[in-house]
């Protein structure tokens, strides 16, 4: 094997390896402690800090354009977000994308995103302990770190988790 065949090996394990398959269960896992705050540009143009929404339930959901399963949470993070962003639901979407906000613009406007979708870097997904995308967190109203979601969730799943910290 050469040298251009193995490094296209190791890219495609890396890459479905940072990626659940579709439509997989993905797995859950109950977490304590505080969530690590954190400051990033947003695709609006704003900067989005986490402890700024003190006192709500907020999903910090890390993905990227380029991840399947990713794609197919998006219509079930976008009907949780219009169901109970009333309620004090907030959803940020945390891409790790590495072309940056000239890609996740234009991809954010297509696909009709209505929640605010940040520009992720290294710090916050080792401050996380991100390891696979997509990976969910739930912080609860006291900025408590309660679940952590790895892999595709269907919106009854993910409606029955929420519902315990609204």
């Amino acid at each position: 094997m050469n040298r251009i065949q193995a490094a296209v090996i190791i890219t495609v394990f890396v890459l479905f390896g940072a990626c659940s398959g579709p439509g997989g269960k993905g797995e859950v896992e109950t977490m304590e402690g505080g969530a690590p705050d954190f400051t990033l540009p947003a695709v609006d143009g704003s900067m989005v800090k986490l402890s700024d929404y003190e006192g709500k339930v907020i999903m910090v959901d890390f993905w990227a354009t380029w991840c399947p399963p990713c794609q197919e949470m998006l219509p079930v993070l976008s009907k949780l977000h219009k169901r109970f962003s009333m309620e004090g639901l907030v959803i940020l979407g945390v891409s790790l994308d590495q072309e940056g906000l000239g890609l996740l613009g234009p991809y954010v406007y297509e696909n009709r995103i209505p929640y605010k979708v940040l520009m992720g870097n290294d710090e916050v997904k080792k401050g996380f302990g991100v390891t696979s995308i997509p990976t969910l967190f739930m912080i609860d109203r006291e900025g408590r770190l309660v679940r952590k979601m790895m892999g595709f969730h269907s919106y009854g799943e993910l409606e029955g988790q929420l519902k315990k910290y609204l």
